[in-house]
């Protein structure tokens, strides 16, 4: 039974991933948006992971997701003027296809998979192999797959890349004690850089509300 509620809350929160960019109105896309993280809230939850679903509750939909939904409705959108813009996004669909396998790129390169093991992935495996042996000089048979899939068998993606496997320090830890040693520890860079965006997220609106200067105004009128 659990494993079917997982299974229909990763449903529900690929189907509304998938409406949030695909409604044409804002506010229904924002509402989808709710949807998709009160999914993988009650995942993470029917996880164990309780922590960091009640943060995606408590974070996400409480403040964040809220705050874009009071912001669209205050803006004055006519849907025609929507309409026209997503067809102009269409024409980046080249683009948006390139950055899709970019992506799937780098995440098939690291996945804890071995070509020995066969599978559906083989051949996707294969061509991904192919493009890192032909543009890179590099096998992902004798290097990243196969070497992470025999280095860490259970433990974790983690342990491929860092040799010092954090969750054998942390079994008597709880949940937060757990978050927090790895995120002032094996994760401080990570910090540090999440609070610079942070700050540039935040200085970025002031100084583009600012108010230009009357002295500066005067000069340009001059």
């Amino acid at each position: 039974m659990n494993n079917v509620l997982l299974d229909l809350l990763a449903l529900g929160a690929i189907l509304s991933g998938i409406m949030v960019i695909t409604a044409k109105n804002p506010v229904i896309s924002v509402l989808f948006l709710i949807a998709v993280f009160l999914n993988v809230a009650g995942y993470l939850v029917l996880l164990g992971v309780a922590y960091l679903g009640l943060v995606y509750l408590i974070v996400y939909v409480g403040a964040i997701a809220i705050l874009f939904l009071f912001v669209i409705m205050m803006l004055n959108l006519r849907l025609v003027e929507l309409v026209e813009t997503g067809q102009e996004y269409t024409k980046s669909l080249p683009m948006g296809a390139f950055l899709g396998s970019l992506f799937f790129f780098e995440l098939l390169s690291i996945l804890p998979v071995s070509y020995h093991d066969g599978g559906s992935l083989h051949v996707s495996l294969s061509i991904f192999n192919w493009l890192n042996t032909t543009l890179l000089g590099i096998s992902n048979t004798d290097t990243a797959l196969d070497s992470i899939h025999h280095s860490m068998g259970t433990e974790g993606v983690h342990a491929a890349f860092n040799p010092v496997v954090a969750d054998s320090t942390m079994t008597t830890f709880t949940q937060i004690e757990s978050i927090g040693h790895g995120l002032y520890t094996y994760a401080s860079l990570w910090l540090v850089v999440a609070s610079v965006i942070f700050l540039l997220a935040m200085v970025g609106p002031i100084v583009l509300c600012m108010s230009p200067t009357p002295t500066a105004t005067a000069t340009s009128k001059s």
